[in-house]
């Protein structure tokens, strides 16, 4: 048995799902009985539970081979982030202690063996220090920028033809990986566990610049996309209109400017661990979601 938490997100979707395809039992922790359905019906035992909740998460945990773990994103309105985070951190690790559990993947972020400069992988960095003094054997995943992050706001640019950049300069490639590669690489890690602390450190086959970003979109929508470069204090007022509070819009902007300035990278970058899913896949598998491409089938000449 693997317990997976985040079942219901980007990566925590991939490392149930493949970890069920490869005939292992798998308990998805879940706050909403409402998601639970497809889970059910996929084979996969469901606990709703808060990952407040320590006695729950260490029920769940009991008996389990290994665990996914990982730590929320905050809420965009949300404030006190720090202490949210230790919460739920410490609350992770009282029941990773209690149920005994022998090993867990920690879903971490490049970048996060810097405890300041970081913005919200400064979350990621508490959980790594917090988790790893329990004693635990644990594997920390520390990956690149999602390239799904990049669809934030893609309707938008799809409208107007022009992409927002916070994290230029334009031309230089930064390091992105797809969630699919994320989730499939913490489900081997969960299946091959270390005796003690491992980190691994994960990025896409290749870096991409935004401009390269908007040049996908354009070349799969088949129309131009401009990059509009914005400096990361920009971005606090932007975010704040949109009904995000200070802080995270602070945290966001420190996010970007740690990658403005070259300060999220990796800590061991001769032992990077490569994915395989392309930009133009995920891109691609965005794009249709907003029916902004016609699906697989249907005709369409564009990269999957």
């Amino acid at each position: 048995m693997f317990v997976v938490t985040g079942a219901s997100g980007h990566t925590g979707s991939v490392v149930a799902r493949t970890l069920l395809q490869q005939g292992q039992r798998v308990r998805v922790i879940l706050r909403d009985e409402a998601k639970a359905g497809p889970w059910r019906q996929w084979g996969a035992e469901v606990v709703l539970a808060d990952l407040r909740d320590v006695s729950t998460l260490a029920m769940a945990m009991v008996g389990a081979r290994g665990a996914y773990l990982m730590v929320p994103p905050p809420v965009p309105s949300s404030t006190g982030v720090m202490e949210a985070c230790w919460t739920v951190v410490d609350a992770m690790g009282r029941a990773v202690e209690e149920s005994g559990l022998p090993h867990f993947v920690l879903l971490s972020s490049v970048g996060a063996q810097h405890a300041e400069g970081t913005g919200v992988v400064k979350t990621l960095h508490l959980a790594e220090r917090e988790l790893g003094s329990r004693g635990t054997p644990m594997t920390i995943l520390r990956s690149a920028y999602f390239m799904e992050n990049w669809g934030e706001g893609l309707r938008a640019v799809v409208a107007s033809g022009v992409m927002p950049d916070f994290i230029g300069p334009a031309d230089r490639r930064i390091h992105l990986v797809a969630t699919r590669d994320v989730g499939e690489i913490a489900a081997r890690l969960l299946r091959e566990p270390t005796l003690g602390r491992r980190v691994v450190e994960l990025t896409g086959p290749v870096e991409y610049s935004p401009i390269e970003v908007a040049d996908t979109l354009a070349r799969l929508l088949a129309r131009p996309i401009r990059v509009q470069e914005h400096t990361p204090a920009a971005e606090v007022p932007m975010l704040m209109g949109m009904g995000f509070s200070a802080e995270v819009a602070n945290l966001l902007a420190e996010l970007d400017d740690a990658i403005h300035h070259g300060r999220l990278t990796f800590e061991h970058p001769i032992h990077v661990v490569r994915g395989w899913t392309t930009l133009d896949e995920v891109l691609g598998g965005l794009l249709r979601s907003l029916g902004a491409l016609p699906h697989m089938g249907e005709g369409t000449t564009a990269s999957p």
